[in-house]
């Protein structure tokens, strides 16, 4: 701590003796010795009290931590939740049949076609539905 040897505390206490005397120096060797212990006692409690300030300011930062994850975490179940909702909706949707009507319907018949529908050529020139005019005449290629 000090870095005092021992011919220096030899050196302090020869002064200390021939200072005080032989009758005082145990009494201010005990006084001394007291101060001592009450100043380290000091010290520890200083160093305990700032420790522990330490620790309960580390521990408020962690709580507050925590309750902002705890927070985060619950925003993000409700709105898994709710997508998981919405999704469910949307297919539940998508798979009901689309018919409001109370009544069932039955599959449509198949129609057979009807002769009307039907267009009538004639003998001179074939024509299809749409009236035109085919394998008539051809023009010739050119070579």
């Amino acid at each position: 701590m000090f870095d005092i040897g021992f011919s220096e505390l030899v050196a302090i206490g020869l002064i200390a003796l021939i200072v005080l005397g032989p009758k005082r120096l145990p009494e201010v060797a005990r006084t001394a010795g007291r101060w001592m212990g009450q100043l380290r006692r000091f010290i520890a409690d200083v160093k305990s009290d700032l420790d522990r300030e330490i620790h309960t300011e580390d521990l408020t930062e962690l709580r507050k931590l925590k309750d902002e994850l705890t927070q985060t975490r619950q925003l993000m179940q409700n709105t898994s939740g709710e997508l998981i909702q919405g999704f469910s909706e949307v297919t539940r949707d998508s798979t009901s049949p689309t018919i409001h009507s109370s009544e069932p319907q039955a599959p449509a018949a198949v129609e057979a076609p009807s002769s009307k529908s039907k267009t009538v050529r004639s003998a001179s020139g074939k024509k299809s539905r749409s009236g035109k005019k085919h394998g008539g005449t051809r023009k010739p290629r050119r070579r």
